[in-house]
């Protein structure tokens, strides 16, 4: 497969998941749904957009065998570090798990030095304090720290 066609495939993907979290939304209470709803209505617009100008790139393209190499490695290696994140979160908590990951994902990923990794983290971390308080957000509990 080409890059290209993987890229596609993704897209729809991401245009399905929109579509159906859309659908989903619409049995929630009305308060409850505004956000899901609008949020997914945008994505799916957005994701749909994309996929048909893509579709479109491919199809005006005159060289079919032009093909790049398709890298695994890094998208898993990412999708590794979301799945820890989440796993965290549910284990300790959203404060804890994003302190912890940021930190991770600064110092191994982005190579900052300690001191920037910290400083970064800290800002994120009252960025999240700040908007959870303004907005009333009631963050799910922890595993450990919900006993």
């Amino acid at each position: 497969m080409t890059k290209q066609s993987l890229n596609i495939i993704f897209t729809f993907f991401i245009f399905i998941v929109f579509i159906w979290a859309a659908v989903t939304a619409l049995t929630f209470s009305r308060l409850a749904q505004f956000f899901p709803l609008y949020v997914s209505i945008a994505g799916s617009i957005v994701s749909g957009i994309y996929l048909v100008m893509e579709v479109l790139k491919i199809m005006k393209q005159k060289d079919k065998s032009s093909h790049s190499k398709v890298l695994i490695i890094k998208p898993i290696v990412y999708i590794g570090w979301i799945i820890g994140y989440v796993f965290t979160i549910f284990l300790v908590g959203l404060f804890i798990a994003s302190a912890i990951y940021l930190i991770t994902f600064l110092l191994i990923e982005s190579k900052f030095t300690f001191f920037k990794a910290l400083y970064s983290t800290g800002i994120a971390l009252v960025i999240i304090s700040v908007i959870s308080n303004l907005l009333n957000i009631a963050w799910p509990q922890s595993i450990w720290l919900g006993l």
